[in-house]
């Protein structure tokens, strides 16, 4: 970890040392925070965008936090690896600095020991007018399983406009402008970085007041941002951090902002195919001894699990967050696996100094992306979703009709997804299986790649289990192909949440018609307690009801039929009664000598539908027998088919004297 603050070594009389801090005159390099909290939740007051994840069941806590202090502006022009100029003039104190108060939202370990160390500082994003954690959304589903302590950071002034806005009794106090008198310019969060980099510095236990964490100690500390705040963190990293050292990594998501590379910090950039449609040179975003450059191809600017883990909540707190887009929206590259791999890359790279692996990069010609015949982007990091496609995945779209007009108005960050035709699905891939098949294959590929973790690799076959659109394999048959009535079916189709199965049935000889069959179903079984007599071909279908989100209505998927499985026989009916064939010397229908009895196996019918039947066990057939015991003796036979249906018996009566 590095170093984050100085100090004076005086030597004393005797040879004794001293350590004194800075002069009280000169302030220091990042706003000292007070901290206040947590701040009270009830039922009509709870912080913005609260999550609605069921933290206790990771064993976390959400609170809120106020800080204040008093932070200074900066020149931040010139040169990408100029460093930017603290302003030490204006002010209430003519020393350059204003106050502030802003809030922070820590979501941490109840229990201090579960803690990982690695904290996720994400200077929030307010494109929207609202203060959003993108990059919590993209996946707190990682940070809660492995120990991650995230604190959003409210750091502009439209965040604090839009907290205002939802809750004046809880939030009228706070401040970030250094010119209260103004309501917009580019100016107006010039102690934006100041205040980003007291939040650091509380979460770092170098505050006053309460301890945010709770105990939790901060090993490492990763900035994170999103977006129009990832753009402004660049800014931090280039022009402010080599002033105040305080982060020890940074995650930019979706920024193209140039990066210097002089910094020790570690830096891991994510950029989506929405960035990238015109190529971003080695030469200009170099991956370095602290820098990381990926591309994630077929991606688009807000992930999918982003815009549906904010969804409820934005709803809740803001908007109906619904879009109207020329393109279906969103792409379905889950690019935040990979922001979940660079996370625990950064924590890696400054804890043990092991660096993450380089990308490769999206493929150009001439300046713009080179695409497959589909329309999908080459190169890259590339998900399943592009190498074994069921679509075109891609980060461009453009605002449509209907939805809400704000969040419309960024359709072209959305990217979009469109689907192949079942022709095209059914021409790829041979049926579900198939498919699920080649995207596990794949997964496992892009795993050895290094671009995603092991745990994020095996919720992508997940994923790849629920596609809705492919038929399902053949069923088959749970045992041999010949039943006495139960017949138990087995099919691979998917496995997504309110998937029904249509199972048919019609006579394996030609002609017939398929007609429904009712059974006991299971997921992807399906058992006929008591099926007709007969030869049958079966087949079976899926329908799934996809279930209404902020992008479209409710619909249904109804799969093609599967392949038949043919040949099934129930056969509940016993081969024709045998016949017994008695000789032996007879008088007056006694035998006075030994009697020799042959069975005469009958074949085993045919069923209702004209098709044979199991056909004869031969070894139900007694063999010949000789009968030498005087007196009478009564003989009763039954042959068996291959099922173990028993014929009528046949019975014979022989005394001999």
């Amino acid at each position: 970890m590095k170093l984050r603050s100085f100090f004076a070594i005086i030597a004393v009389a005797g040879g004794s040392l001293l350590v004194a801090g800075p002069a009280s005159a000169v302030a220091p390099a990042v706003p000292v925070p007070d901290v206040t909290g947590p701040v009270a939740v009830t039922e009509d007051s709870y912080p913005f965008l609260s999550t609605d994840v069921d933290l206790a069941k990771y064993g976390y806590v959400e609170e809120e936090y106020f800080l204040t202090g008093r932070g200074f502006r900066y020149n931040t022009t010139g040169e990408v690896g100029q460093t930017g100029v603290r302003l030490e003039t204006g002010g209430l104190l003519d020393d350059g600095s204003y106050p502030f108060k802003t809030r922070i939202v820590v979501r941490r370990p109840a229990d201090p020991a579960d803690a990982n160390g690695t904290v996720v500082a994400e200077w929030n994003n307010v494109t929207a007018f609202r203060d959003i954690e993108w990059n919590w959304f993209g996946d707190p589903e990682f940070m809660l399983k492995n120990g991650y302590t995230f604190v959003g950071v409210t750091a502009q002034n439209v965040g604090i406009t839009g907290l205002k806005a939802f809750d004046t009794a809880r939030y009228g106090s706070l401040e970030v402008r250094w010119d209260t008198t103004a309501s917009s310019g580019s100016s107006i969060d010039d102690l934006s970085y100041d205040v980003y980099g007291a939040a650091l510095k509380a979460i770092r236990g170098e505050g006053t007041g309460v301890d945010p964490l709770g105990g939790i100690e901060a090993e490492t500390v990763i900035a994170s941002g999103e977006s129009q705040s990832c753009g402004r963190l660049a800014t931090h990293y280039n022009k402010v951090e080599p002033l105040q050292n305080i982060a020890d990594a940074y995650l930019l998501t979706v920024c193209g902002t140039v990066l210097r590379t002089d910094r020790p910090e570690k830096v891991v950039r994510i950029l989506t195919e929405t960035e990238n449609q015109t190529e971003r040179t080695v030469e200009n975003f170099p991956d370095t001894n602290s820098i990381r450059h990926w591309e994630v191809a077929g991606s688009s600017h807000l992930p999918r699990l982003a815009w549906d883990n904010a969804g409820g909540l934005l709803n809740r707190d803001f908007l109906a967050i619904t879009v109207g887009c020329q393109k279906f929206p969103l792409s379905l590259v889950q690019w935040s696996f990979t922001a979940n791999r660079a996370i625990a890359g950064l924590a890696d790279w400054v804890r043990d100094d092991v660096a993450p692996p380089i990308a490769p990069r999206g493929q150009y010609e001439g300046g713009v992306l080179v695409r497959d015949e589909f329309g999908i982007a080459e190169g890259g990091i590339r998900y399943p979703e592009l190498t074994v496609p069921t679509g075109v995945n891609d980060g461009v779209n453009s605002p449509g009709t209907g939805g809400n007009p704000l969040f419309s108005s960024f359709c072209f960050l959305l990217g979009s997804n469109t689907l192949f035709s079942s022709e095209q699905l059914h021409g790829l891939y041979t049926d579900f299986a198939d498919y699920v098949g080649k995207y596990a294959a794949a997964t496992d590929d892009f795993l050895e790649s290094g671009f995603i973790l092991a745990e994020d690799a095996v919720r992508l076959k997940g994923f790849s289990r629920q596609f809705a659109h492919l038929r399902p394999t053949a069923p088959m048959m749970a045992g041999k192909k010949q039943s006495t009535g139960r017949v138990v079916l087995n099919w691979i189709g998917s496995e997504a949440p309110a998937t029904s199965v249509t199972i048919q049935r019609k006579p394996s000889a030609a002609g017939g018609v398929w007609a429904g069959v009712r059974g006991t179903k299971l997921g992807t079984r399906a058992t006929i307690a008591r099926e007709k007599e007969g030869t049958h071909r079966y087949r079976v279908r899926t329908s799934t009801v996809i279930p209404a989100n902020n992008i479209a209505p409710a619909q249904t998927v109804t799969t093609p039929f599967s392949a038949e499985l043919a040949n099934v026989k129930v056969d509940r009916s016993g081969p024709a009664k045998p016949r017994l064939v008695i000789s032996g010397r007879k008088a007056a229908g006694v035998y006075s000598g030994p009697v020799r009895v042959t069975v005469l196996a009958q074949p085993d019918g045919k069923l209702p539908d004209g098709s044979s039947g199991a056909g004869l066990d031969p070894r139900s057939v007694p063999k010949a027998k000789t009968i030498t015991r005087k007196g009478r003796t009564v003989i009763s036979v039954q042959t068996r088919d291959k099922l173990g249906n028993k014929s009528k018996p046949a019975r014979a009566v022989i005394t001999i004297r």
